[in-house]
Parts: C-alpha cells; sequence; structure tokens
C-alpha cells in the first residue's frame, strides 16, 4: 500500500514539471543593440530607462500570474482529462515581453556608458 502512494507521489511531482511556462526570474534578457539609444542625449537615456523601469515589475508579475495558471490548468488537465495537458500555452508571451524590456535595460545602459552618462 506504501508503494502506491510513493508511485503517486513521484508520478504527480513528474507531471508537476512539464510545463513550459518559465517563471520571471528565469527569464534572461534579450539582446537589443546600443546602437538604437545611440542619438539620444543622457536626459532622454534616464527618461527611456526609468519608463522601462516602471514597466518592468508589472512584466515579471504577468510571467508569475501566466507561470501559476498555466501550472493550475495542466494540473487539472492530468487529473480530469490528460490529453489536454499537451495544448498548454506556457507563458511564453509574456517571457518575450519581459526580455525585450530586460534587453532594452541594457541597450540603454551601455549607450549611457558610451556618451559617459552619470545615471
Amino acid at each position: 500500500m506504501k508503494t502506491k502512494y510513493i508511485i503517486a507521489f513521484v508520478a504527480l511531482f513528474i507531471l508537476a514539471s512539464c510545463t513550459t511556462a518559465k517563471k520571471a526570474s528565469e527569464v534572461a534578457a534579450v539582446y537589443v543593440p546600443a546602437s538604437n539609444y545611440a542619438n539620444l542625449d543622457c536626459e532622454q537615456l534616464f527618461q527611456a530607462a526609468e519608463e522601462l523601469r516602471s514597466r518592468t515589475p508589472a512584466l515579471s508579475r504577468a510571467v508569475d500570474a501566466t507561470r501559476k495558471t498555466d501550472k493550475v490548468k495542466e494540473q487539472v488537465a492530468w487529473w480530469l482529462f490528460f490529453p489536454a495537458a499537451f495544448l498548454m500555452d506556457g507563458n511564453a508571451a509574456e517571457q518575450t515581453n519581459l526580455a525585450v524590456a530586460r534587453g532594452q535595460l541594457e541597450a540603454i545602459r551601455n549607450a549611457a556608458i558610451k556618451a559617459k552618462c552619470s545615471l
């Protein structure tokens, strides 16, 4: 009887790790060339960076929220109708938005360094 519970627990653990959704902390920045911001002065770079910094927490929350929702849907799908688990979307769109914002912040930082701004 004990082995049935162990097998069920292991199976549940394996199934719980099947989604492609990532946490916000696992999303890496994409490369954005600093040359996109080369024609901006220091004040404009600062304003662009502040705008992105103000949006980034909301993007991180969106990634985490869709991951949580995806995990719940996945668990329900595995217990009620397992073929539906293969149709999970993950949170790729949210990951992309966050990765681009992080890449833009890095590009702005590099442009500010080149322009010798003291941000």
